[in-house]
């Protein structure tokens, strides 16, 4: 199936989905919405081992080359991210979002992943989801945020305004490995995302203000 017929067929999921009610669908997305986490996790996260030889095109956000082709690739992909991510935030606004509680965790943990991940492509939409899934369950989304952002912030920490509010570290204590944030753990090892400290922060940030 071509990138163009994925994306309208995340289309014609998200309108079906608020047509009939979450409800509805809520079993549906517990045993088939694999199919659309997948496409989530696809490049440019993990680039899928090419063994012949093209022309080198050194992308910003890659350590290896790529030919023109595998970046036209590259470029339906994040189309078709997009296009995910914008129905997961359609979705999580309205009477549609119980379709998404069954799977709120693996969700949530997958599009905090991409929001952190530094591709620039995707971050609108990414945080527009998030934005969706914390209408849902705002602690959860601010929980794994917070997770990944103090975890990586080793300064300028305010200080509790009383001795009786615990310090962040003892709440959120640095992970001993990538592995054990919560996003990774909720969203799955194999949709470990690499996490980019200043997307971290601008994610941060443009969550706070909303």
């Amino acid at each position: 199936m071509g990138f163009q017929a994925v994306r309208r067929c995340l289309c014609v999921v998200s309108n079906t989905v608020q047509i009939c009610g979450g409800d509805f669908f809520s079993r549906r997305f517990r045993t088939d919405g694999s199919h659309f986490w997948k496409l989530l996790s696809a490049s440019p996260f993990h680039r899928k081992p090419n063994l012949k030889e093209k022309i080198p095109l050194q992308l910003p956000y890659r350590s290896t080359s790529t030919s023109s082709e595998d970046t036209l690739a590259e470029t339906s992909n994040l189309k078709v991210q997009v296009s995910v991510l914008n129905m997961i935030a359609e979705l999580s606004r309205n009477r549609s979002a119980s379709a998404l509680e069954v799977v709120l965790k693996k969700v949530s943990g997958l599009v905090v992943g991409i929001a952190c991940s530094g591709v620039v492509g995707l971050r609108d939409a990414s945080v527009n989801a998030l934005q969706g899934l914390a209408s849902m369950d705002p602690d959860l989304i601010w929980l794994l945020i917070a997770d990944v952002y103090y975890s990586m912030k080793k300064k300028d920490i305010p200080s509790p305004p009383t001795s009786d509010i615990p310090e962040s570290f003892q709440i959120l204590p640095p992970p001993s490995s990538p592995k054990e944030y919560l996003y990774v753990q909720y969203g799955g090892q194999s949709y470990a995302f690499d996490v980019d400290y200043p997307s971290v922060e601008t994610v941060f940030k443009k969550l706070h203000v909303l």
